[in-house]
């Protein structure tokens, strides 16, 4: 593989030199495969991350309207006639610190397995011909900001939601009370309803990722500023889109490819499972059912490990780095070798 020098503009006044595209790309294929330990710091930021609802997924069985009605009518009904008790306002301030604490426990966790695939990545990228100067992360931001960053990140894709909200409320509500075909699944039912609002709170959640993927590596990297990473993540969005956007949409379809297929398997799996044990099909039936479900969902797991490893790895590489003195003048034995991107 060969680096690519940037000779002219910007990066070359600065002495910032990258990988080619496709050589961050098929360098974060090398990187991830080669180092099993990077699987694990993957999974555990794709769980940290909302992955664990996911996986999660299959297992649930979401609560049924009537169900609804009989768990939330009598807080709704205190709520509207103005009698609330002691006791429901208790429940409703232990609820929200809860999601509070689940939120920031997740923050954190993300943030140091992110930070933890950054160290990896370059420690990694000397050893498998990836031109890139060796970078000494002693001393560089930890979890604790990059957390910060990524709940900053939130802030955009947060409004968007709120715009969003009452229609997709709205429809979920309708869905509940009034579904519509049964055999197609709740969300399907629900983006049927609001496609458009469906798909800003994922665009808004697409371009809030990428600046954010971008951000933390400036922090890490360039030791900047929280602010000031998070705002470089979107200028770097702005003034270098032919690099960010295609790496971004390389992330999302690097997970989802593997994933989804998975997923929806060990659903199918767990349904077949729960018609076995109902049927009553006998212990050898069940136990075998069971052990080749666990071996699909655990399949799963390791696919959306590698497949955020990778993922990682493809921003890390994507990043832009400070080059030597050759390269800043575009000199030719700084430029040797290199090759267009």
């Amino acid at each position: 593989m060969t680096a690519v020098a940037a000779p002219h503009g910007a990066g070359a006044a600065t002495g910032e030199r990258r990988l080619g595209l496709s050589t961050a790309l098929l360098g974060a294929f090398v990187v991830t495969m080669l180092r099993p330990a990077s699987w694990a710091v993957g999974l555990l930021g794709f769980l940290a991350g909302g992955g664990i609802l996911l996986v999660a997924w299959p297992i649930v069985v979401l609560p049924t309207p009537t169900g609804l009605q009989n768990l939330l009518a009598e807080p709704i009904v205190s709520l509207a006639f103005g009698s609330v008790s002691e006791s429901l306002l208790l429940a409703i301030a232990a609820g929200i610190a809860a999601a509070a604490g689940l939120v920031a426990v997740c923050l954190l966790v993300g943030a140091w397995a992110e930070r933890q695939g950054i160290g990896l990545v370059l420690e990694a990228a000397p050893d498998d011909a990836l031109d890139r100067p060796p970078s000494d992360l002693a001393g560089a931001p930890g979890a604790g900001r990059i957390a910060l960053l990524r709940l900053l990140s939130l802030a955009p894709l947060a409004v968007v939601a709120a715009v969003a909200w009452q229609a997709v409320y709205d429809a979920v509500y309708h869905e509940l009370v009034l579904p519509g075909d049964l055999a197609v699944p709740l969300p399907v039912r629900v983006v049927g309803e609001v496609p458009g609002q469906v798909v800003g709170i994922g665009l808004a959640w697409l371009l809030s990722d990428t600046a954010a993927s971008v951000g933390v590596r400036r922090l890490v990297l360039e030791r900047r500023p929280v602010l000031v990473a998070w705002l470089l993540g979107w200028s770097d969005l702005v003034r270098r889109p032919r690099r960010v956007l295609p790496t971004a949409l390389f992330g999302v379809a690097v997970v989802a490819l593997p994933v989804a297929p998975a997923l929806l398997a060990a659903g199918i799996g767990w349904s077949r499972l729960r018609e076995i044990m109902v049927a009553g099909s006998g212990i050898p039936l069940t136990l075998g059912a069971t052990l080749v479900w666990v071996a699909i969902w655990m399949g799963g797991l390791v696919l959306a490990g590698v497949a955020s490893a990778v993922r990682a790895a493809a921003w890390t590489l994507e990043i832009p780095v400070a080059g030597s003195a050759g390269a800043a003048t575009g000199s030719p034995d700084a430029l040797a070798g290199a090759s267009p991107g």
